[in-house]
């Protein structure tokens, strides 16, 4: 699935990204010990609530889900989030298959594959909006700006503070808790579990514009357990604020309002605690593209990898050498308890 203009803009050189004398820009982070045995509380029911009324203390109904293994809860479906300002040329996602990795969903400015786009702007085009719960997700854009009442295939440019959410083209059969994604709002669709690893090119320049709110000019890659999205990705979900994170989150690259907007950090989030890469950092794409790789090993090892724009041709596998020499990277180390 070559895409030449793509690949033209995602190669274009408009000069040299530069640390900016603090902390240590990396193209490696590892975090080990990533699963382990606990619990998360899932949502599987949301009262919309009455006009005029207060909602009711549960609004937002809760059970316990168990989990263990190697990667748990990150074993789970999962969904990766952006935030412009953006430039994005190639995602895919690939799954571990005998010989190799399999490519089995893919995007590029020319075509897309078993892969949907969404927004957090339910009621408006497709999904729903309750006063209780806020907006579900919804189908996004071309542009990710609004929402609309189809699968569209996203363009490539996401404006400063636009957010929006990827997951499979497959849809979640069944209703309520008992459904194959668990309780949902509005529209939805699987995520990707198991060992998996996602490839995402991307730049972030910089927003040019007058900093008003806290998210402008942060832009942001991260990933978190489908059912936080099918349910209220600010609202009544399964993973909570801060730490212990629930059902899990993997912030890869976010860039974070303060003093230093070149440096794109990692923290990772579940029901164990969170850990994060501190004063490590990858660097922020502005001038020159970069190919982010995220490596969930069946191991319980997550690798992250910064590598320049060229380094990854987005084909149908990955060798099982190539992703080998991958997990045995040395960089900044981080662990789960």
């Amino acid at each position: 699935m070559d895409c030449p203009a793509g690949n033209t803009a995602a190669l274009q050189d408009l000069g040299d990204d530069l640390p900016d004398g603090t902390g240590t820009s990396v193209s490696t982070m590892s975090i080990l010990n990533v699963g382990g045995t606990g619990s998360y509380q899932r949502v599987t029911n949301m009262l919309p609530g009455v006009w005029g009324q207060s909602c009711p203390s549960n609004a937002c109904q809760k059970a316990t889900s168990n989990v263990s293994g190697a990667l748990a809860p990150f074993n789970e479906e999962l969904t990766v989030n952006f935030r412009g300002p953006m430039e994005l040329y190639d995602i895919a996602v690939y799954k571990p298959d005998a010989a190799s990795w399999k490519r089995v969903s893919s995007w590029n400015r020319c075509a897309s594959t078993n892969l949907t786009f969404f927004n957090n702007l339910g009621g408006t085009g497709s999904g729903e909006w309750t006063l209780c719960g806020g907006n579900s997700q919804s189908y996004a854009s071309a542009d990710a700006k609004t929402a609309v009442a189809a699968p569209t295939r996203f363009t490539g440019t996401l404006g400063n503070r636009v957010e929006m959410n990827i997951l499979a083209d497959q849809p979640c059969v069944g209703t309520g808790d008992a459904s194959e994604c668990g309780f949902y709002r509005g529209v939805t669709r699987h995520g990707w579990a198991g060992a998996k690893l996602f490839a995402i090119r991307a730049r972030m320049p910089r927003y040019t514009g007058p900093i008003t709110e806290y998210y402008d000019d942060v832009p942001a890659i991260w990933m978190l357990n489908a059912r936080v999205v099918r349910t209220a990705q600010y609202g009544c979900n399964c993973r909570g604020m801060g730490s212990p994170g629930g059902c899990g989150e993997l912030d890869v690259a976010e860039v974070l309002h303060g003093e230093h907007p070149m440096h794109a950090t990692s923290t990772i989030y579940s029901f164990e605690g969170a850990t994060g890469s501190g004063p490590n950092y990858f660097m922020r794409p502005v001038k020159e593209s970069a190919t982010f790789i995220v490596l969930f090993d069946a191991s319980g090892k997550v690798q992250m990898l910064r590598l320049k724009a060229d380094a990854f041709n987005f084909a149908d596998t990955v060798s099982n050498a190539t992703v080998s020499e991958w997990l045995a990277r040395k960089g900044v180390t981080m662990s789960l308890p």
